[in-house]
């Protein structure tokens, strides 16, 4: 009876330790599948790593989410890296409609914003067009604004196409950007995206 009860509770145990495990697990990776982590900051729409944040010192959590999603992130000091799958006014972006991207120059040594699909893949189209950068984006009269036309339907010039995907997520990067950048790092500095009506 006795070694009956005591196979009976080891078998509970393990049980429970597996159980224990399969939630953690998906706690887990529901937490590095969200993008959110201590170290972010929100600015307007966009998020990103915390400026005062590196990988050496980062929280586990975005040490995970880097490994995941971008296991060959450059450090803070080379790069900045920023996301947003809503536009500027919060809702989420529609693959469906189109929206225009209004920016200007960013002080950067090198910039460059990219259209991602729902599994983090540049966006199959007919032109081959995955991001625009400091180079070949077509600026306004003023040579320091620009325009970019995210949309499903073709445009005349800056078209990043995002036909046929569930979900659109934009990344900016900012390689080796200012100091005065890295300290005005604000809604009024970065892009904004307006759905078009």
């Amino acid at each position: 009876m006795a070694l009956n009860q005591k196979i009976k509770n080891i078998g509970l145990g393990v049980a429970l330790i597996i159980l224990a495990t399969i939630f953690g697990s998906a706690v887990g990776v529901y937490n590095i599948q969200s993008g959110k982590s201590s170290s972010q900051r929100i600015i307007g729409n966009w998020s990103t790593v915390d400026k005062d944040k590196d990988l050496s010192t980062a929280d586990l959590l975005t040490i995970a989410q880097v490994a995941v999603y971008g296991p060959y992130a450059l450090t803070k000091k080379e790069v900045i890296y920023l996301s947003t799958s809503t536009d500027s006014d919060g809702n989420a972006l529609d693959p469906k409609s189109a929206y225009v991207i209004n920016g200007k120059k960013l002080d950067a040594k090198y910039w460059s914003i990219t259209a991602y699909d729902e599994n983090g893949f540049l966006i199959k189209n007919p032109i081959n067009k995955y991001s625009y950068n400091l180079e070949d984006v077509k600026y306004e009269a003023d040579s320091t604004s620009y325009k970019i036309n995210l949309s499903g339907v073709e445009k005349k010039e800056n078209w990043l196409p995002v036909n046929d995907v569930k979900k659109v997520t934009l990344i900016i990067r900012l390689y080796l950007p200012s100091q005065k950048l890295r300290d005005n790092l604000t809604v009024e500095t970065l892009p904004t995206i307006q759905k078009v009506k």
